[in-house]
């Protein structure tokens, strides 16, 4: 397994080690704690900060905080939501300019058509916020004991998808070598 994967599973080790030891509010704390650790390795290995994981550790961190200080879970459990809404619209407004959001982030990587990058945010938008709201049902139909699992596990399973349509839009998309 790519190390950077590995590391991208430590805040949810994380938080179930949180969420046996002290309940929702430590989960956070600990979650937070990792998501700093793995931001500053990935930082060390790559010379160049990764923005995505800043903006995810400054989001869980505000509303960490805010949780622990007025003593009221609902800030975490709403982290997912108000993550997956901000990235939507964060990839909403990355598709209307040139070069594209991601075609910034992942043009190294992919060689599609300009048409591909289009799709391939519609698909990333759509994803998350297929995400927030499946946290949203989770969060007001699971009790806390449901939802920290449900956090956890969903978490590989938007991973998995973005993945899998990030592959099939590169499938469909790319660009042939006689063609660039």
């Amino acid at each position: 397994m790519d190390r950077r994967i590995a590391l991208e599973f430590l805040p949810g080790a994380a938080f179930l080690l949180g969420y046996a030891t002290g309940g929702l509010l430590w989960a956070a704390g600990l979650a937070v704690g990792a998501t700093a650790l793995a931001v500053g390795v990935r930082w060390r290995w790559d010379g160049s900060v990764p923005w995505l994981a800043v903006s995810t550790l400054v989001l869980a961190l505000i509303l960490t905080v805010l949780g622990i200080v007025l003593n009221d879970e609902t800030f975490v459990l709403i982290r997912p939501t108000v993550g997956a809404v901000a990235f939507a619209g964060i990839l909403a407004i990355g598709a209307f300019v040139r070069p594209s959001l991601l075609e910034r982030t992942l043009g190294h990587a992919l060689e599609i058509e300009p048409e591909g990058w289009h799709v391939l945010h519609a698909a990333w938008i759509a994803i998350t916020l297929l995400s927030a709201g499946a946290n949203e049902v989770a969060r007001q139909a699971l009790n806390t004991d449901q939802w920290a699992i449900y956090n956890v596990l969903s978490d590989p399973l938007l991973f998995g998808l973005i993945w899998l349509a990030t592959w099939s839009v590169a499938y469909w998309y790319w660009i042939e070598e006689d063609e660039a």
